[in-house]
C-alpha cells in the first residue's frame, strides 16, 4: 500500500493508470480470463501428478549409442529432444500435432474460427518423412559426422518404492537409412 500512496503523491495520473490496470487485471482474473503474456498464471499453477514411469529417448548413430547429453550443445540437444517428443506424441497418438488438441481444449467453440490456420501451422502424418529427413541433416551438422544409419527408440523406466530405476522396455520410434 505504501507504493500506491507514494505513487499518488508523486504522480496522480500514473497512480490512476496503475490502479485501473491492477483492478482490471484482478477483475479479469476473477472471471477466469488471462491477459498479456506476462500474466499467464496457469503456466505456473497446473497440477502435476507424480510420474512413476519415465520415458527416455535412445539414439544410435551408425549402429553406436549416441550420448546426446554429452555430445550436443544445449541448444541443439533441446531442439532434437523437443522435436522428437512431439514426433513421439504424434506417432503414439492420433497422428496429429498435440498443439491442435491444445488449441481445441483452450478455445472450445471458438476453435472452428481459426481451425484452417491451425491446420496449416501444425503437422500431421504427411509430415513424418520431411521431419525424418530434417532430423538426419540436423544431426549430421550438429555432430560433424556423416550419418549412414539413425535409430531412435524410447526406453521406459520405472521407479521402485525405494527410489531406484528399473528398465522396463524399449520401443523403436524412428529408423533412417536401414
Amino acid at each position: 500500500m505504501q507504493y500506491f500512496q507514494e505513487l499518488k503523491a508523486h504522480n496522480k495520473l500514473l497512480y490512476r493508470s496503475v490502479a485501473i490496470f491492477c483492478g482490471f487485471t484482478l477483475f479479469l482474473s476473477l472471471l477466469g480470463h488471462q491477459i498479456t503474456p506476462f500474466f499467464l498464471w496457469a503456466m505456473f499453477s497446473e497440477n502435476e501428478q507424480p510420474k512413476y514411469e519415465q520415458e527416455i529417448i535412445d539414439i544410435k548413430i551408425n549402429g553406436k549409442p549416441f550420448n546426446y547429453t554429452q555430445e550436443l550443445i544445449d541448444a541443439n540437444r533441446h531442439i532434437v529432444i523437443g522435436t522428437l517428443h512431439y514426433y513421439y506424441d504424434m506417432k503414439t497418438g492420433s497422428n496429429i500435432d498435440p498443439n491442435r488438441q491444445f488449441f481445441k481444449d483452450k478455445l472450445g467453440n471458438h476453435y472452428k474460427t481459426i481451425q484452417p490456420a491451425i491446420e496449416r501451422l501444425t503437422n500431421d502424418a504427411t509430415h513424418y518423412k520431411t521431419y525424418e529427413n530434417w532430423l538426419h541433416r540436423y544431426l549430421e551438422r550438429s555432430t560433424h559426422q556423416s550419418i549412414q544409419t539413425l535409430e531412435i527408440g524410447v526406453q521406459t523406466w520405472q521407479y521402485t518404492p525405494d527410489g531406484k530405476l528399473n528398465y522396463l522396455n524399449s520401443k523403436p520410434l524412428l529408423s533412417y537409412g536401414l
